[in-house]
């Protein structure tokens, strides 16, 4: 009992400046099942913010009909115009007058010990983000390894199925993440229209250059219903522009975010081996012999991605070293 007082004490202290960002699109029902969620948490942040994309009305109307309604927090309606959920994370972001900011999908659904399990983290000023397990609908198992990059490049997930206690790792997930807002750094440069998947390699691997730990949670909890998206990263289908846009993102996270030794492992490893996702020729092969089509069918667009990449970083590098114009 004097653990669990302690716990939300901790809580309570972070909570007082603590903002959740809700980026939104085209999913008003889902959105509000969501601030449902919020609403019935037992430590209620200070704010919550819902980005919206300017001509979606659908949205734009749900969030009216909820900013009219009381509540325990502050909260914002901030409207964006550009596609792209780095654009609505960006803008809410800055609407956000809390210390700490927490980002979710409009498909999630918190559960009621969700902030308080994330604000008692920040009790060590060293831990400069903290996320949570999303539980998906028919998803089953535990994994104690989550959120880890090895030492040759492999991103490992597992958020979604995670187990046992709260500990350190590399990479948070964005549906259920949180960073202190000076740390909050928004990639730019990414591909993809809207989800823009690994952004948050970006973002994780920022907070620790700076030397900052990255705590994930499993009893942090969203029930996350992953809804329809509506750019051309689709769930459950093969799109081969998709697999390109990820592949050059997550590539674009060690080019840029890692010293020279482990972009090397990185480049080889992506090449050579990768994964079921992204596959490089060690992949492949298995995939040919296996009869798996999909992974087969990602192989080039995952090899043009990464490659992709490294050409843009090989050009940004080019630059920097670059002489001024007075001095050609």
């Amino acid at each position: 009992m004097k653990e669990a007082l302690k716990e939300a004490l901790k809580g309570r202290k972070a909570m007082s400046s603590l903002s959740v960002v809700i980026p939104t699109y085209k999913r008003s029902a889902e959105l509000l099942r969501c601030l449902d969620g919020i609403d019935r948490q037992e430590l209620p942040p200070q704010e919550v913010v819902v980005v919206c994309r300017d001509g979606d009305e659908a949205s734009r109307q749900a969030v009216r009909h909820w900013l009219a309604a009381p509540a325990a927090y502050g909260k914002k309606m901030v409207l964006v115009r550009q596609a792209g959920v780095l654009q609505a994370m960006r803008a809410g972001t800055a609407a956000a007058d809390g210390e700490i900011v927490v980002y979710t999908d409009d498909d999630a659904v918190p559960r009621a010990s969700w902030l308080r399990r994330l604000a008692g983290h920040y009790a060590d000023p060293m831990v400069g983000g903290v996320g949570g397990r999303d539980v998906q609908p028919g998803v089953r198992g535990s994994k104690a390894k989550v959120g880890r990059i090895t030492w040759y490049g492999k991103l490992v997930g597992n958020h979604h199925i995670g187990a046992g206690p709260a500990r350190r790792v590399d990479v948070l997930k964005g549906v259920n993440m949180s960073f202190r807002k000076q740390l909050a750094a928004i990639p730019d440069g990414l591909l993809g229209a809207g989800a823009q998947v690994h952004f948050e390699v970006h973002m994780c691997m920022a907070v620790s250059r700076q030397g900052y730990r990255l705590i994930y949670d499993p009893e942090a909890v969203v029930d996350h219903y992953p809804a329809a998206r509506f750019d051309k990263d689709q769930r459950h289908q093969f799109v081969g522009d998709a697999v390109r846009d990820a592949a050059y993102n997550l590539q674009s996270a060690f080019l840029r975010g890692t010293g020279a030794y482990r972009r090397l492992l990185r480049i080889v490893y992506a090449a050579a081996v990768g994964d079921r996702a992204l596959p490089g020729a060690g992949r492949l092969l298995v995939a040919l012999l296996r009869g798996e089509r999909e992974v087969a069918r990602a192989f080039l667009p995952a090899q043009s991605g990464q490659w992709l990449s490294l050409r843009q970083q090989l050009l940004r590098g080019k630059r920097r070293i670059a002489p001024p114009m007075e001095e050609r």
